[in-house]
């Protein structure tokens, strides 16, 4: 899926979760308030481009000059290549616990009363930004990351002890990038660093041949290949979705 579709997919996963509008379809795993559905629904976002760290054109791999592009470049060799380790179980588990790590991280500065989670600051701000310019909200980079900037700091700044659902959102928003993949014609390994290919006879099967593929990859392809009409059409249900679902809880703490 395209970094914008990604996105959108994302931020309505988020909706999915948390709202708890009886107007809106949704699971209600957690409750949260107006500002956290909404701020949420852009980390969740910018969680949901995360995997694709592993391709050098991706849409986060241009956030920063050179930088990003480097980053890529490490992290697709040390998960084994696009659409391998970081599209994987394995990379969700580890989205959960490097997360919840990250959340541990504290800084107490002297002029401030009390302890700042200082890694969750930065990494909210890039998923503030990821998630800006991924949804063409900001029109390039450097705004894209004063956003980032401004909505970390103000988060953390005056509300530093009602950030519990940070965990799972970035989880929701990993996972969703990684679903929306296996949508697709290339599919995935959900597996990894584990491969188990179809079996030969499965290979002259039509329909099987496209959900069990010769090199161990298994796919859903409602959406057919990346880019597709199909795709568009999903991501701009998910944006009708999340935007009815932020209007709704808007309209009920209002």
């Amino acid at each position: 899926m395209m970094g914008y579709n990604h996105a959108l997919t994302g931020a309505a996963a988020w909706v999915a979760v948390a709202t708890t509008s009886a107007n809106v379809p949704s699971l209600g795993l957690i409750h949260v308030e107006p500002w956290q559905l909404l701020t949420g629904t852009l980390v969740c976002a910018g969680a949901a481009l995360l995997p694709d760290l592993d391709h050098h054109s991706a849409t986060i791999a241009r956030s920063v000059p050179v930088a990003g592009r480097m980053a890529a470049g490490i992290v697709n060799t040390a998960s084994g290549g696009h659409r391998k380790g970081m599209h994987s179980l394995l990379a969700i588990v580890a989205c959960w616990f490097v997360t919840g790590w990250v959340g541990t991280l504290t800084w107490s500065p002297n002029w401030w009363h009390q302890a700042l989670p200082a890694a969750g600051v930065f990494m909210i701000m890039a998923l503030f930004a990821f998630a800006t310019r991924a949804l063409k909200i900001a029109k390039s980079w450097p705004l894209a990351w004063q956003l980032g900037t401004i909505g970390s700091a103000a988060m953390f700044l005056f509300l530093p002890d009602q950030l519990g659902w940070f965990q799972l959102c970035v989880t929701v928003g990993f996972a969703t990038h990684i679903l929306g993949d296996f949508l697709t014609v290339g599919g995935i390994n959900w597996l990894w660093p584990l491969t188990i290919k179809a079996p030969k006879f499965t290979h002259k099967i039509h329909g099987l041949n496209r959900l069990w593929k010769r090199n161990g990859y298994v796919s859903l392809p409602i959406v057919g290949r990346t880019g597709s009409l199909a795709e568009r059409v999903l991501g701009a249900g998910c944006a009708l979705y999340a935007m009815a679902g932020l209007a709704a809880s808007a309209l009920a703490a209002a």
